[in-house]
């Protein structure tokens, strides 16, 4: 039988950083929840509220890449399987890849007069925010269940993959609509800007998948 995630030589180190990986998918959630948010906001030319989003967003992913920092130091004095410690540090980064991109996707938005853009923009945007919030509340699950249920988390890695999936064909639709709409106000730097947010937005959800991959990997060792 391979070696278990998680069976770890030194229990203490173990639940120690089980307890900063819960604490940087609840701030990589955060993230994602107020880009949702602020997509509303600069949909609806609500300035002030878009900036506390993004600000908000920034400090998330600030203090997940801080946490990041931190899991990487504890991993590499733990006492664990060479494996493990693999496992673990490719997960870490995946998970922070997703709250790079939601600043990634606010710092664009930010530049933005969104508020410009055809209804059917702003609705798609709304709608892929809406599937990624949904796609990180589900790799948080898989994630937290893997130690104890292995073949849950392989089951809820299936329904990130399939979110991912609904995510693209969201993308598809936004890419059509930002190539036959019309955008009045938008200069040719707007629209360079707009089809990076919306590219933020797909990246977002790859690096969920890519997380789930990561963990569906791990689970299928540990039968």
């Amino acid at each position: 039988m391979s070696k278990r995630i998680f069976s770890w030589f030194a229990p203490k180190r173990g639940e120690e950083i089980l307890g900063m990986m819960e604490r940087h998918l609840e701030l990589t959630k955060s993230a994602v929840q107020d880009l949702y948010t602020m997509v509303e906001a600069a949909a609806d030319c609500k300035q002030e509220e878009c900036e506390k989003a993004f600000t908000n967003i920034s400090r998330w992913e600030s203090e997940a890449d801080n946490l990041r920092r931190e899991m990487v130091e504890a991993l590499t004095k733990s006492e664990m399987f060479p494996e493990e410690r693999d496992d673990m540090m490719e997960l870490v980064r995946a998970v922070d890849w997703i709250a790079d991109s939601s600043k990634e996707a606010g710092r664009v938005l930010n530049i933005l007069k969104f508020d410009k853009a055809p209804m059917e923009m702003k609705v798609s945007a709304l709608n892929m925010c809406k599937a990624n919030r949904d796609c990180v509340s589900i790799l948080a699950d898989c994630i937290k269940v893997l130690p104890k249920d292995p073949k849950e988390a392989i089951n809820l890695g299936n329904e990130v993959e399939l979110l991912e999936e609904d995510i693209d064909e969201l993308y598809s639709v936004a890419r059509r609509d930002l190539a036959n709409l019309e955008f009045p106000g938008f200069n040719t730097g707007s629209m360079i800007l707009l089809s990076e947010f919306l590219s933020a937005l797909e990246n977002l959800a790859d690096w969920c998948e890519n997380t789930a991959d990561i963990v569906r990997a791990v689970a299928v060792r540990m039968h």
